[in-house]
């Protein structure tokens, strides 16, 4: 349970959290750079856990994830982003986040977010 789909509009921020993640030995199975994107990749790939980005254009996180709740109950949403008002954080968890990460990240951080949502404690 370490299939990990990254999901944000800012390729850098997509690599960097991919570096941090295969370093970590988690399986990054995709990345998509929008909503629409992500809905599409997370019908095809199934992963365990999305690494979800809210402010993209057209189709924003909040959005994306109400949709991809509708599609499944299980699959663990950990939203990222530079905005830190706790309505913005209340509003993701309502709409069924499971997580929130804020940017700019610390490796630490992901890594001790992701293991939340993993069978067992992958790192080495």
């Amino acid at each position: 349970m370490n299939r990990i789909l990254i999901v944000d509009d800012s390729a850098q921020i997509r690599k960097s959290l991919r570096e941090i993640l295969e370093k970590h030995n988690y399986t990054v199975v995709g990345e998509a750079g929008s909503g629409t994107e992500a809905i599409k990749q997370f019908g095809l790939l199934q992963p365990d856990i999305i690494m979800l980005d809210i402010i993209m254009p057209q189709l924003g996180g909040v959005e994306t994830l109400r949709i991809i709740r509708n599609m499944s109950k299980d699959v663990k949403v950990i939203m990222v982003s530079a905005l830190d008002s706790m309505d913005r954080v209340k509003e993701c968890m309502k709409a069924g986040a499971n997580h929130y990460i804020l940017k700019p990240f610390e490796e630490t951080k992901v890594i001790e977010i992701a293991q939340k949502f993993t069978a067992a404690d992958i790192t080495r």
